[in-house]
């Protein structure tokens, strides 16, 4: 694919905002979480009290860590439910932050592209034949904005549901 045709992020990188380490609290399911990725790492358990160490950790990476210690607890079903609670994330993200709202419709048509070398689920992967799957929430996050601004035309973030 052209690069211009394109936009790649980190989902790692916390200056932009479309990363899911962005610091850009938001409110779901009953809780505030710092990052979007606290909160997908906290939906790996079925733990409550494990969820809130992860929510409570005091960056990104931490929570990585924490979550990475706990792997034999990851729940059953977590490979089949991960991307609804990424999209979920960035979804109520957005809704609470135009500026992430703002910078995920500013891609236009591109397709967006998770540069992870190494992850092969979340991003393209070294030789590019990764999934993608951080990418196509991002573009589908866009799609659900782009139709309700259009139900909604006086506001360029979408309101709240």
């Amino acid at each position: 694919m052209r690069a211009e045709t394109s936009v790649y992020v980190s989902m790692t990188d916390v200056e932009n905002p479309l990363s899911a380490a962005s610091p850009q609290p938001f409110s779901l399911d009953n809780a505030e979480w710092p990052t979007a990725e606290h909160y997908v790492l906290a939906m790996q358990f079925d733990d409550p009290l494990l969820r809130a160490e992860i929510r409570s950790a005091l960056d990104p990476q931490a929570a990585r860590r924490l979550a990475k210690r706990h792997k034999r607890k990851i729940r059953s079903d977590w490979d089949s439910v991960r991307r609804v609670y990424m999209t979920r994330a960035i979804y109520t993200r957005c809704l609470s932050h135009p500026e992430s709202a703002r910078a995920i419709l500013e891609s236009g048509d591109k397709r967006i592209i998770e540069s992870s070398l190494y992850d092969y689920y979340w991003g393209c992967g070294r030789d590019g034949r990764g999934l993608n799957t951080y990418g196509e929430v991002l573009m589908d996050v866009r799609e659900k904005l782009i139709a309700a601004t259009a139900v909604s035309p006086r506001s360029s973030v979408p309101p709240r549901p």
